[in-house]
């Protein structure tokens, strides 16, 4: 076991070091060739955090490097602790992975800051507590609740994204 840019790592897989406040990688929710219209699940997705903690805030990047609009949606971020079988596009998920939810988190169209080039919303909220989780992810699905579609036209290259801010309290 190496320890590299305060990070160790064993089986091509790198773990935080230390305990604290750490950030994931950026996570894609929507890709650029997925529509995803009202009432709709986008790609699921998932990162391990390698212990236990709590989820403190959320930075929401959405942008567009086609011929389409960049999106400030309103929507719900959905946070499981076991795997999800949800695609881009699908309108219901089971109940066995509705038992899976650890946390939701709001987003509103009206608290993004946005520009020509791209929009961010960063939210802070109560803390959603996590353990480690029996497939070692947790896994986060956008429900896209607002009326404007991403990517609903042929030129569209539409995404939003996220990073995950958390705390790690204990590590495996």
């Amino acid at each position: 076991m190496a320890v590299i840019h305060g990070q160790y790592g064993t089986s091509g897989m790198s773990k935080a070091l230390q305990l604290g406040v750490h950030a994931s990688n950026w996570m894609i929710l929507v890709h650029s060739d997925d529509q995803v219209d009202q009432n709709d699940y986008g790609d699921v997705t998932y990162e391990a955090f390698w212990g236990t903690g709590e989820m403190l805030a959320f930075h929401f990047l959405s942008s567009e490097t086609g011929t389409g609009a960049v999106q400030t949606p309103a929507g719900t971020l959905m946070i499981f602790d076991d795997a999800v079988t949800v695609t881009a596009g699908d309108t219901a998920i089971t109940s066995t992975e509705r038992g899976a939810l650890i946390g939701m988190v709001s987003v509103t169209a009206d608290d993004w800051q946005s520009d020509a080039n791209g929009a961010s919303q960063y939210v802070c909220c109560t803390p959603i507590a996590f353990s480690k989780p029996l497939s070692q992810y947790h896994y986060f699905v956008w429900f896209h609740e607002d009326a404007t579609s991403y990517n609903d036209a042929a030129e569209d290259d539409e995404t939003l994204e996220l990073k995950v801010w958390y705390r790690l309290d204990t590590r495996e």
